[in-house]
């Protein structure tokens, strides 16, 4: 008789996933900060923080994770007590979702054990020919960026900038690890807080801003390198590591498809296949 409804199905699933989850995790438990208990089971901040991305890590995001950890957690034990773990159904979710899982792990292993790096001919090469692909959603930014925890230290770059430019101030004071340059590439809705942004769109190319208190205690100088419109698309340089993360996806998909055709070809003679 089937007792389990396709959202208990589903429930059971990301159940029996969270357990494992928490079982490989248990060794790091003796040490690690724990964020939530229930009887003998536990949420650390290590799980918590692996969990969460760091682009998502949020307190919202957290405490909805602990929210619904602490649920799976209870209807886990409540549906032990009814005694759901000995129903055929359960059992058969358990052993697909257990095939599942260790097929998933072994395509991360066989992918990491064959690591994929398309060479800069290779991605300058699929950026030529899927350059549509690569056009901008949003204003990108090249920027130049110092910071420094000390308004002094970021006055005397500063001056140093307006006489000398960015790469012979960054060279002056390469000795000095209380100044961080940086040059990066950022979309508009990635930078923050909203008072950089602002100043960010009040700069020409190749201004340099006033020095900002981005947060308590923390001077921030930045310039505008290059900007490059919406509906754009940049230089290759500037699309480079996009187009090689994209390119080393699209490699790795094709050699596990590769693999997996000639594992089936090397297990044939173990398959039969029935036809009504």
């Amino acid at each position: 008789m089937k007792i389990l409804s396709m959202h208990s199905k589903n429930r059971l699933g990301f159940v029996f996933l969270a357990l494992l989850f928490s079982y490989s995790c248990r060794e790091e438990q003796k040490s690690d900060k724990i964020v939530v208990k229930l009887k003998e089971s536990v949420l650390t901040k290590t799980m918590l923080d692996s969990a969460l991305s760091s682009s998502a890590n949020s307190a919202k995001l957290k405490e909805e994770f602990i929210n619904d950890w602490i649920e799976t957690e209870v209807l886990y034990r409540e549906a032990i007590n009814e005694g759901i773990q000995d129903n055929t159904e359960y059992i058969s979710l358990v052993n697909r979702s257990k095939k599942e899982l260790a097929g998933t792990l072994y395509i991360k292993k066989l992918v990491a054990d064959n690591e994929l790096i398309p060479s800069d001919n290779e991605v300058e090469e699929y950026f030529n020919n899927y350059k549509e692909d690569f056009k901008l959603k949003e204003d990108l930014y090249k920027l130049f960026f110092l910071r420094t925890s000390f308004f002094e230290k970021a006055v005397q770059a500063r001056t140093k900038i307006l006489e000398s430019g960015w790469n012979k101030t960054k060279d002056f004071f390469r000795t000095d690890s209380t100044l961080t340059f940086s040059s990066v590439n950022l979309y508009k809705s990635e930078i923050e807080p909203v008072v950089l942004l602002r100043v960010i769109n009040s700069l020409i190319t190749n201004e340099t801003s006033i020095i900002l208190e981005t947060e308590p205690g923390i001077f921030v100088i930045v310039s505008i390198e290059e900007k490059f419109a919406a509906d754009s698309i940049p230089p290759f340089e500037v699309a480079k590591e996009r187009a090689k993360n994209l390119l080393t996806a699209l490699q790795q998909k094709e050699f596990v498809k590769e693999h997996i055709k000639k594992l089936v070809e090397e297990h044939n003679l173990e398959i039969e296949r029935y036809t009504e």
